[in-house]
């Protein structure tokens, strides 16, 4: 009978046992994993340490360029901040208990096993982050040098002045941190003789600072816990201020075994933005990478956050509940671009700026993720010129003569979606006259037209319609013998307008460029004056941008009939050609300087110093 007894006893405990260890390692539902998850924040940088004192700070290292990313002297500015999530566990391992702690998401969990490679190749890691902080600027240096020209050409009257001003500000904070951090590394590498690299790591729960448990080896199916992601591992965190939890939440008993359904619900929670489809050009058709909301506005409909993705593109500003962007935001580039501006479904499209190294700064229009152009604004502040030639005097068989006294600009030409603000009543400034062509054709307008232009207080220059049938040295000589300049005159123009044909005939683009050369400068050691070169921008864009030193050398005013200013450095544009000015018969050719007033004078003031 006792043994009967004891067999039953011994049946029940087992009973017991099993049925505890299978409530234990039961799968948590959806409403026990709720109440069980808490939030908590991590901070995790590197921490760059020489002869026993902490010099600097990197958020991450990238083994692809070996690069020390977020390379800092403050602490907090390199500290990876984050969300993590955790849930209460028990701190006894088979019953329930009052004292809680916080099993957690621990990210960037792969540093540790980068710091071998690290300490080992300290000193050849430091000497390529220093040339890459050179080579960062030197691209700096190119772009401020383009942002710099915008600015002085531009003013807070223009739609995209502020954005690029503040990108400015933005970019002269930077280059301060380039030269900071090469001379702290030039230092390290003369200087110290101990480098390492340590891993730093804060854990916090709202206001109170958590550690790791030590003592976690009571608990070994704990260690077990594991994440199918390499950067994600498990820390089991506490404090002697964690005592309990609040009564509306729960713990989970510590598993006696791997409770992989577990850690896949707190990667689910980790990972609860990736792996949206980010259908967008910007990315070519990628996945968000990760993405943070900050606030609602519009209705719910818009939101305000950040999103980074798989190409490693990075967005903040006004986006749609999916990571889309829409409405107003920035976009850093991976390859170094940035742009700043308006955005509908995920493609740029609006006012916005767009700025990179060796590339002139797209500011003004986007259509469809592509650049459209810089509408100008026409104000009474703007220089406006006229060009002429005998068109502006015959019509068929008749002659007109000029009015000079009644000259004012009455129409920018047909094109009807131009910005004007006011009426179109603007003074003529400046007024260019064709001289010669070739070396045959004298205008028989010129001589009279450049007198009374001068006469009536308006600046006048002279051009040349460039030929293909003679060299340039003989057009120049010709040039010269036929056209006056005085010291206060503009600078003579050499007008260049080939079709493809034409440069085949004379030999292609380089036998055209030696001509080119050839006339300007033989007419510039004769007047003492720089000449300005006229084309077309697809002149620019297809032929003379095999000719830098011609760009480089030279002011050049383009011919462009279109609303949106060329998009290239220039002097003056030719914006129309049927343009309207009382005192003269006909259309006329209007022109505009490129800046304002200002740096009109500031113009002017350089012809004086030559």
């Amino acid at each position: 009978m006792k043994k009967t007894y004891r067999i039953a006893i011994m049946l029940v405990a087992a009973a017991l046992l099993v049925t505890w260890a299978c409530y234990l390692n039961r799968p948590w539902s959806e409403e026990d994993v709720e109440r069980a998850k808490v939030d908590v924040q991590q901070q995790v940088c590197f921490t760059l340490v020489a002869d026993d004192q902490e010099v600097a700070y990197f958020s991450s290292f990238s083994p692809q360029d070996s690069a020390f990313v977020g390379l800092t002297l403050q602490r907090d500015s390199a500290l990876l901040s984050s969300e993590g999530s955790a849930v209460w566990v028990n701190s006894t391992a088979l019953f329930p208990s009052a004292f809680g702690l916080l099993l957690a998401v621990d990210e960037c969990a792969n540093m540790e096993t980068e710091l071998p490679f690290i300490n080992s190749q300290l000193r050849p890691l430091l000497i390529r982050n220093r040339q890459r902080l050179l080579c960062e600027r030197q691209r700096t240096a190119g772009i401020a040098d383009e942002v710099d020209y915008y600015l002085h050409r531009h003013s807070i009257a223009d739609n995209e002045y502020i954005g690029v001003a503040n990108f400015s500000y933005m970019l002269a904070s930077q280059q301060r941190y380039l030269d900071r951090m090469t001379a702290l590394l030039d230092s390290l590498l003369a200087h110290s003789q101990h480098l390492e690299v340590k891993v730093e790591r804060h854990y916090r729960k709202d206001s109170l600072t958590l550690q790791p448990v030590t003592n976690i080896l009571k608990k070994p199916s704990l260690l077990r816990m594991h994440s199918d992601y390499p950067n994600v591992r498990f820390v089991v965190l506490g404090s002697d201020s964690l005592t309990s939890m609040p009564d509306s939440c729960k713990a989970f008993s510590t598993p006696l075994f791997l409770a992989t359904d577990f850690s896949d619900r707190i990667d689910e929670w980790h990972k609860k933005f990736r792996g949206i489809t980010y259908t967008s050009l910007l990315t070519d058709d990628g996945l968000l990478r990760s993405l943070e909301l900050y606030r609602y506005i519009v209705r719910d409909t818009l939101y305000v956050g950040e999103a980074i993705d798989t190409l490693s593109n990075t967005y903040r500003g006004q986006m749609t509940e999916d990571g889309l962007p829409k409405g107003y935001g920035i976009m850093w580039y991976a390859d170094g671009h940035y742009y700043e501006g308006e955005w509908q479904d995920g493609k740029r499209h609006g006012h916005g700026f767009e700025v990179a190294n060796g590339q002139l700064i797209r500011a003004g229009e986007w259509g469809d993720d592509k650049y459209l152009g810089e509408k100008m604004t026409y104000t009474d502040n703007r220089v406006y010129g006229i060009d002429i030639s005998r068109y502006q005097h015959e019509t068929g068989h008749q002659v007109y003569p000029i009015n000079w006294n009644a000259m004012r600009i009455t129409s920018l030409g047909s094109r009807n979606s131009r910005q004007v603000e006011g009426d179109i009543d603007f003074p003529v400034s400046f007024v260019y006259i064709k001289s010669t062509q070739g070396v045959t054709i004298r205008s028989a307008y010129y001589q009279q037209d450049s007198r009374d232009a001068r006469s009536h207080g308006i600046l006048c220059g002279a051009y040349h319609f460039f030929s293909f049938k003679s060299t340039g040295k003989e057009q120049a000589r010709y040039f010269l013998e036929n056209t006056e300049i005085l010291a206060g005159d503009m600078p003579p123009v050499l007008d260049v307008e080939p079709t493809d044909e034409q440069i085949e005939e004379v030999g292609g683009e380089a036998h055209l460029f030696d001509d080119m050369r050839a006339w300007l400068t033989t007419v510039e050691r004769a007047v003492g004056k720089r000449p300005i070169i006229y084309v077309s921008q697809n002149f620019i864009k297809y032929h003379l941008v095999h000719a830098p030193d011609l760009c480089q050398n030279y002011q050049v005013w383009i011919a462009r009939y279109n609303v949106y200013r060329p998009d290239v450095r220039l002097l003056f544009w030719q914006l129309c050609y049927d343009g309207r000015v009382a005192g003269i018969h006909g259309g006329v050719d209007v022109n505009i300087f490129n800046g304002y007033r200002e740096q009109y004078d500031e113009f002017l003031e350089s012809l004086q110093s030559r």
